[in-house]
């Protein structure tokens, strides 16, 4: 059974060892990363990223980086959507060992479900992004209800995208699930 669980020293070990293909590294951070930027936004009284361990019965299978956002009026999601607040997926992560199982869509529905009681606030959407070319992630956002919001952007220096440009790999995509009041 998939669930989300708090990081704890029981269990930091393995979130620690979780791993990609080779060819993922370049879509998705470390664990190791994401848990040092979550010290880092801690240390700097920002409000810190809910991190999980996403787990198979006792098993760690991978790992969410959710966080809560206030858009500025002139943000993207609030022009388009008249969204006010919204919820990030920053990170998430299935280990390569259980990759093509499933797991992955059962535990972004984990995932949307702990968004939906709203732990650090209301929202109105979530939102992701994701690389152009990364097609699994696509798939499972999509097969979750996550639209596609015609945003694309310079994944590297977060400017605007050149779709003249030949280096696709570079192109971010912006994606939205609306939450239901």
């Amino acid at each position: 059974m998939i669930e989300l669980r708090k990081i704890t020293h029981d269990n930091f070990e393995a979130v620690l060892k979780l791993s990609i293909t080779d060819e993922q590294k370049r879509n998705v951070d470390s664990s190791i990363y994401c848990l040092a930027k979550a010290y880092v936004k801690i240390l700097n009284d920002e409000k810190p990223p809910m991190i999980f361990a996403i787990c198979n019965n006792d098993e760690v299978i991978g790992y969410v980086d959710i966080g809560f956002f206030e858009l500025a009026e002139s943000a993207f999601l609030c022009e388009k959507y008249g969204d006010k607040s919204t919820y990030g997926l920053n990170r998430f992560m299935i280990d390569k060992k259980h990759q093509g199982k499933g797991f992955g869509k059962q535990a972004m529905m984990k995932v949307i479900d702990y968004i939906k009681s709203f732990p650090q606030g209301k929202a109105d959407a979530v939102s992701t992004s994701y690389w152009m070319v990364n097609e699994a992630a696509r798939k499972l956002y999509a097969s979750v209800g996550f639209v596609e919001t015609g945003a694309i952007w310079d994944g590297q220096t977060f400017g605007n995208w050149n779709a003249e440009r030949k280096d696709i790999e570079y192109a971010e995509v912006g994606a939205r699930l609306g939450l239901s009041s």
